[in-house]
């Protein structure tokens, strides 16, 4: 029998929120969020509440790419977030 520490088989994780407003600071509930680890091509996609806010929790630590749709605005894409174990950075979008 082997025993390996608990934390043999953790994977790091951190978690990226954040709240989706237009050009006049007004909040904007059901956009769609996904997020892309371009070195893996995992996708993540929630929506937004009522008060503009998303949150994903649990994401594997690497480089990301995040888009903000809407119907009837312009999509809005960021490139180059970088996730580190145990970070939970905001990221706002207008």
């Amino acid at each position: 029998m082997v025993i390996l520490p608990t934390g043999a088989w953790a994977q790091a994780t951190a978690e990226l929120a954040g709240r989706v407003t237009d050009e006049s600071g007004a909040v904007l509930p059901g956009v769609s969020v996904t997020v892309t680890q371009t070195d893996t091509g995992f996708t993540r996609t929630v929506v937004t509440n009522e008060d503009g806010a998303y949150a994903m929790p649990n994401l594997v630590t690497g480089p990301y790419r995040l888009e903000a749709q809407l119907q009837g605005f312009r999509t809005f894409t960021r490139t180059g977030i970088v996730l580190q174990g145990g970070a939970a950075p905001v990221l706002n979008v207008e």
